[in-house]
């Protein structure tokens, strides 16, 4: 394994709530995807490298062809879709998600519109997304960029996704780790981790709430970065 995929192998390990925890407190806020991305089959987690890509309804001739998102995949890579906040239908089906297996991808986030959805159900690899349709989009909307950095809505502000972010997609949400940071994000969740798992045997043995929080000392090993 290269180093990106034993980080990847470690942050499927944790909780898009403990990464969140520990994101917060090293000061990064706005890494956490808006509410509403679901996945098509609950209980659904992934984590991976992102592969990037964005579309516009005013796509003119900037527009591309969507085969260029197949040759964008790579083993183990999580296509994420900016539709510029697309409402008209939907922007990938099955036939384009099963190319996208075929070339390995670990799954799928689309801040837009799926159709296809049953096929999903059965899919190993998860399909996050806003809403379900019938309805095709191509004929208002296509896609302008592959690879390049996009912007999806977050739960405190927007978030941008650079190619190559680790992400982790549970139950909970979404979480975005830049990549520069992932590491210390992914060695600090695993601390965090097992304190929570602590706390809570705590609790189910009756302990006091309070008193057993504090003592945990919970995110304090967490150091800030350099404003």
């Amino acid at each position: 394994m290269n180093e990106t995929q034993l980080l990847v192998q470690r942050l499927g390990q944790l909780e898009s709530a403990v990464v969140a925890d520990v994101m917060d407190a090293m000061g990064l806020e706005h890494q956490v995807l808006a509410p509403g991305m679901l996945a098509v089959r609950p209980g659904s987690k992934m984590a991976g490298p992102a592969i990037c890509a964005a579309g516009s309804e005013k796509a003119g001739t900037d527009a591309l062809p969507t085969f260029g998102l197949d040759a964008s995949v790579y083993p183990g890579g999580i296509v994420v879709i900016d539709t510029g906040g697309c409402e008209r239908g939907a922007v990938i089906g099955d036939n384009m998600v099963a190319s996208m297996v075929g070339r390995g991808a670990r799954g799928f986030i689309v801040d837009g519109g799926i159709r296809d959805s049953a096929d999903f159900l059965s899919l190993e690899e998860p399909v996050f997304c806003r809403y379900h349709s019938p309805l095709n989009a191509h004929k208002y909307w296509h896609f302008t960029a592959f690879e390049e950095p996009i912007t999806l809505r977050g739960i405190r502000a927007d978030v941008t996704v650079h190619p190559g972010d680790l992400l982790l997609a549970d139950s909970d949400g979404i979480a975005v780790l830049p990549r520069q940071h992932a590491e210390q994000i992914i060695a600090d969740g695993e601390v965090h981790m097992q304190t929570e798992n602590g706390i809570k045997q705590a609790l189910l043995a009756g302990g006091d709430r309070e008193a057993v929080t504090r003592a945990a000392g919970r995110l304090q090993h967490i150091k800030p970065l350099p404003r």
